[in-house]
């Protein structure tokens, strides 16, 4: 399978790929390409970006600069899906994965796009702490991975329950006991309900 890594959309995009998109998480902003975590080690963004690939995905990503505002970005990625849609890629075929700031990110795509086929999987982002936008409603289908460790509370049932733009959802709680460091690397742990989800229509 040859694998793809982009940072931009192509300008003629192949209608039979699946266009995955990989929105990283805060510490990368802030801290470059491969940053270390004194509680969680490396953040290992070019091995996720190559584990995603090596799935067949072409991998849409890019290292955000630092300061990064949420909603602007966000239209930007709701701009490049639009790109895929106008292209004749299927809503089935596009994936946002977000995680942790990416997660929040992705949040926000959802409620942008409003397109109920595209699929979302949102690691450790769907914070207690951003209910307080009432406006933030996610759509689409909704795959939600947490630790049950993370310091940070997660509350994906919520966004669920006012969300009226829904397909399928789920939410996973893992018991890896390494907290937002499930964010940190490629861990089989996530990739495979990611994939089961992407696959499962």
């Amino acid at each position: 399978m040859h694998t793809h890594i982009l940072q931009d959309v192509p300008s003629n995009p192949d209608p039979s790929q699946h266009y995955l998109f990989y929105l990283h998480g805060l510490i990368v902003e802030v801290a470059g390409i491969r940053p270390k975590s004194e509680e969680h080690g490396y953040y290992e963004y070019q091995l996720i970006l190559e584990a995603l690939a090596k799935e067949g995905f072409t991998v849409i990503s890019e290292a955000r600069k630092e300061g990064t505002e949420i909603k602007p970005y966000a239209e930007k990625i709701v701009a490049q899906i639009k790109t895929l849609l106008a292209n004749k890629v299927a809503p089935g075929n596009i994936t946002v994965v977000g995680a942790s700031k990416g997660g929040v990110i992705s949040a926000y795509v959802s409620n942008i796009l409003r397109g109920k086929e595209v699929n979302f999987v949102i690691l450790a982002g769907l914070f207690e702490k951003l209910l307080t936008d009432e406006n933030l409603k996610v759509c689409g289908n909704i795959l939600s991975i947490h630790d049950r460790s993370d310091k940070q509370s997660m509350t994906p049932e919520v966004y669920f329950q006012r969300s009226a733009g829904l397909g399928k959802f789920k939410a996973i709680v893992l018991a890896l006991d390494i907290g937002h460091g499930l964010i940190y690397r490629p861990y089989r742990d996530w990739i495979e309900p990611l994939l089961a989800w992407v696959k499962s229509k």
